[in-house]
């Protein structure tokens, strides 16, 4: 009787661990944020504003960054932004630049030869 008891609580903490970590795996470890770039401050905050909602929304960027292609964005660019928030912040993992995001610069008119 001792073994049965024991046997039926090692697998009901079984059971219940691997139900937990399907929980775990089952979640997306990124979130994604769409939007528009307003600023990049010191190299240290990207500042965006959310296409969904305009809310602004300030990203902590480093070291660790990826950015696609690989340069910081310019104002007026839109951007998808995956992140986690770490002690309340977020911090920005990978940064990818949208096609189509700027207006394109306009050519100047050829001057004819005087």
């Amino acid at each position: 009787m001792k073994n049965f008891k024991k046997i039926f609580v090692f697998a009901v903490i079984a059971i219940w661990l691997i139900l937990g970590a399907s929980a775990l795996v089952a979640q997306e470890p990124y979130s994604t944020l769409k939007g528009t770039v307003l600023g990049v401050h010191k190299r240290l905050w990207l500042e965006v504003e959310s296409e969904k909602d305009k809310a602004i929304v300030n990203f902590r960027i480093g070291r660790n960054t990826r950015y696609t292609p690989s340069r910081h964005p310019n104002p007026g660019e839109n951007v998808k932004v995956e992140y986690l928030t770490h002690r309340g912040t977020p911090v920005a993992y990978s940064v990818t630049i949208l096609e189509g995001s700027k207006e394109a610069p306009k050519e100047m008119p050829k001057q004819s030869p005087k």
